[in-house]
């Protein structure tokens, strides 16, 4: 969980620099890797406050809805 915890970080430093699309993909795959039951907590949360983060102009492109699916799951 440290590892994936590590790559989220690591996607919300590239969100915040611009590079977005990456950003969610790299989550997308961090999260993807995890069983079920270690999408929960902190994981969970960090995820939440990257989408969170997304503005709502960009919630219909295709990775931030893959996103937002992994985010359900």
């Amino acid at each position: 969980m440290t590892r994936t915890l590590l790559h989220i970080d690591a996607a919300a430093c590239a969100h915040h620099d611009g590079d977005s699309e990456q950003a969610y993909r790299r989550t997308i795959a961090a999260l993807t890797a995890l069983p079920d039951g270690y999408r929960i907590g902190l994981v969970h949360q960090r995820t939440q406050d990257l989408y969170e983060a997304i503005p709502a102009r960009h919630h219909h492109e295709p990775a931030v809805r893959e996103l937002r699916d992994v985010l359900a799951v």
